[in-house]
């Protein structure tokens, strides 16, 4: 006679609670190692933006990349960039990354990656991964039916102080060339950004100090309660937030994502204007 051994019901059950229980404490773990792993993916893509930007200005005669708002695009979206001679280099439109990611004719045109091609400090960089961080999973343009939009296919955007080609008010600091980054410093001084994907648009993250408890763009908050930003000196840090305002885009106009209001129990927004530019 042949004795066969196996599980009982109540040890197979048992040994399924076990394994249940466990994968309930492995996950958060899991999950915990993916987002530090795209913190360190995404501050290793704004540094190499970062030395690009160097590289630029010491090419250039120190003079910063030009960054543009909606003001300073091309009339026409639906163009191929590479073939615009205002965006070569000389050219009155020329700069950082031109577009405008909520653009439907631009992020559905046969040019939609040329944009960043067109971009001045692309040369420097030769890969159109870079300005995104892994953890954007957005399609642009926002809020569109989904059917239509694309995945987008930028993330960062730069400093508005930092080699704008609008100034918002001559009684704050507008950086031009490297050399004038001298105060608070290039420690202290963001030059790249997450920007939401409900406000990015160009790639100007404008700060305007006429409305201090206004973000009129907001941080892309991708990492927990954390963005990573990258100064001047090449450094990049994740810097975590505590606006829910923002974080929430609690968002009473249009478009989504610009002009939320800032938290009155939060100092993020005040934080970040100090580390954007000085009064003159």
């Amino acid at each position: 006679m042949v004795c066969r051994k196996g599980f009982t019901l109540i040890e197979l059950a048992v040994v399924l609670a076990t394994v249940a229980l466990l994968a309930a404490m492995l996950l958060p773990a899991l999950a915990q190692t993916r987002q530090n792993s795209q913190v360190i993916e995404c501050q290793a893509n704004q540094r190499q933006l970062a030395v690009a930007w160097m590289m630029y200005a010491r090419d250039n005669n120190d003079k910063l990349v030009p960054v543009g708002s909606l003001a300073y695009q091309p009339a026409s979206f639906g163009e191929n960039p590479l073939n615009d001679v205002n965006l070569q280099p000389g050219g009155i439109l020329a700069q950082f990354c031109p577009g405008n990611l909520q653009s439907s004719v631009m992020t559905a045109g046969h040019y939609y990656t040329n944009w960043i091609k067109a971009g001045l400090i692309y040369p420097y960089i030769q890969n159109i991964a870079v300005y995104k961080c892994p953890a954007d999973l957005s399609m642009v343009p926002y809020n569109f039916p989904a059917t239509f939009p694309r995945p987008s296919e930028r993330t960062y955007s730069v400093n508005c102080y930092v080699g704008g080609m609008q100034w918002w008010d001559p009684n704050y600091k507008l950086y031009r060339k490297l050399s004038d980054m001298n105060r608070p410093g290039p420690a202290h001084t963001w030059v790249f950004i997450e920007e939401s994907p409900t406000s990015i648009d160009d790639c100007y993250f404008a700060l305007d100090p006429a409305t201090p408890n206004l973000w009129y763009n907001s941080p892309a908050v991708l990492h927990g309660n954390a963005s990573v930003l990258t100064y001047a000196d090449g450094h990049s840090e994740a810097h975590r937030w505590t606006d829910s305002f923002m974080m929430g885009v609690r968002n009473p106009q249009n478009p989504p994502g610009i002009n939320v209001p800032a938290d009155p129990k939060s100092g993020d927004l005040a934080w970040l204007f100090s580390v954007s530019t000085v009064h003159n």
